[in-house]
């Protein structure tokens, strides 16, 4: 137990922190213009759909870390880091190209013009943002698979400091010091700034000495880049479609107006933030399984898996009822505005019921993926959110339906939350039944 909390609270802070940094941002903008919340919902949905990719690749150096750190094969951890750093520096790149020729997406999105002078510059400083921001990650996952995460806690609290200061002056702006007010420009510019600092602070002065990579030697090694490959590429394919989804109906309900995108944006970075929940127990249970199958200790590695989805479940049942109670208290902090709110208060049920299946999902595709179950869940995953979440969840958005002989109005932006939530269950529920039957076919092989 010990073990476990030394390494889930600092990821679970560490985590939270990075979440709170964005929400900050949705607060300082809905006090600043609805229409730069509008403009930032549309940028943070494609930075988002980068990044997350590549953290989803980066799933595959976090694995081999916890197993070769189980071996305690040192060396290789250094080609595994090395390998990594290989990665992203390709993935920034096409993040950059993307970012800066993304003209025929705001084509397709019809965004008017001044909705594009405010993304444009936008697009610039995440092209910019992007290598930092997955440099850093690298030392983070680094730092928290060789059990030392609270480091990495400790770096994202300055994060945030820096972060949130930046952010609150460039998007008021700071008349002493004659800065203007930039808006949602500034708080792009002010991840920037945070993220890039953070890389040179981190390397210099948190990251252990013992920790410290090796730049002289083999740096290249097409084993070890395929095996991170093998278990990232479908992982990222996971997260891809995840956050593909998740941007698209941000994209997708902007026919329905500024207040149905803020509160949309409130109550997704609401559930984004309890998300962090669940993200830090599988990224957790995932370090302590993969360590203990590379020891060779299988039969605790499946116990751990077990103790896994029960620690999940529980967790996110709790928080969910928390927030059913608590909602009328929480949610006014995100928006001052009664017709967002009242929005936002609509869809509380619909979010309880996603997080809860979220987090099972979230969790037992991590145990799946210690145990080497890669592409399946990637199929299933990725054909239920698209199928029912997306398609599902636009069609009620804006068609009525009729069901039981009643027919219903469009549903509006509750129809993509209700089918969310149907096809979040869907896919926990197969991909658990997935990890049972991984399970039980394990412990029959052991008995022959």
């Amino acid at each position: 137990m010990k073990t476990f909390l030394n390494l889930w609270m600092p990821i679970f802070l560490s985590n939270t922190i990075l979440m709170l940094g964005g929400l900050f941002d949705t607060i300082f903008l809905s006090h600043f213009s609805a229409q730069h919340v509008t403009a930032m919902a549309v940028c943070v949905g494609i930075y988002s759909l980068v990044f997350v990719s590549g953290m989803g690749v980066l799933q595959g150096m976090m694995q081999e870390l916890a197993e070769a750190n189980g071996r305690k094969a040192y060396l290789e951890l250094q080609l595994i880091i090395k390998q990594s750093i290989i990665i992203v520096l390709c993935l920034s790149g096409g993040a950059a190209w993307l970012f800066t020729h993304a003209e025929p997406l705001l084509n397709v999105l019809r965004a008017d013009e001044e909705i594009r002078a405010l993304i444009q510059p936008c697009l610039v400083l995440m092209a910019l943002t992007i290598p930092g921001h997955f440099l850093l990650r690298i030392l983070f996952i680094y730092t928290q698979t060789c059990g030392q995460a609270k480091r990495v806690f400790y770096a994202n609290t300055l994060y945030l400091i820096i972060k949130v200061t930046l952010a609150y002056g460039f998007i008021f702006g700071i008349s002493v010091f004659n800065i203007p007010a930039y808006g949602v420009k500034g708080a792009f510019l002010a991840h920037l700034l945070a993220q890039w600092l953070l890389l040179v602070l981190y390397y210099f002065f948190f990251l252990e000495k013992k920790l410290s990579i090796h730049w002289l030697g083999e740096f290249f090694n097409l084993k070890i880049l395929c095996n991170i490959l093998s278990i990232g590429l479908p992982t990222a394919v996971v997260v891809f479609i995840d956050v593909f989804t998740i941007s698209a109906i941000a994209l997708l309900a902007l026919p329905l107006g500024n207040v149905i995108v803020n509160a949309h944006q409130i109550a997704m970075g609401f559930c984004g933030l309890l998300f962090m929940l669940p993200l830090s127990l599988g990224a957790t249970f995932s370090i302590l399984v993969s360590t203990k199958i590379g020891e060779g200790r299988v039969q605790e590695a499946w116990h751990l898996t077990g103790i896994a989805m029960k620690v999940a479940f529980a967790v996110a049942l709790t928080a969910s009822i928390v927030v059913a109670v608590f909602h009328p208290y929480m949610l006014p902090l995100f928006s001052n505005d009664k017709d967002v709110l009242n929005v936002v208060f609509a869809l509380v049920f619909l979010l309880c019921w996603m997080h809860v299946f979220d987090a099972m999902l979230v969790v037992s595709v991590n145990m799946l993926r210690c145990w080497k179950v890669i592409v399946f869940p990637m199929l299933v995953y990725s054909s239920m959110i698209l199928v029912f979440g997306l398609g599902g969840g636009w069609y009620l958005a804006f068609h009525p339906v009729t069901w039981l002989g009643r027919t219903y109005d469009a549903f509006n932006i509750q129809g993509f939350w209700i089918m969310l939530c149907v096809a979040y269950t869907l896919a926990a529920v197969i991909c658990f039944i997935c990890l049972k039957w991984k399970h039980s076919k394990y412990f029959k092989m052991a008995q022959i």
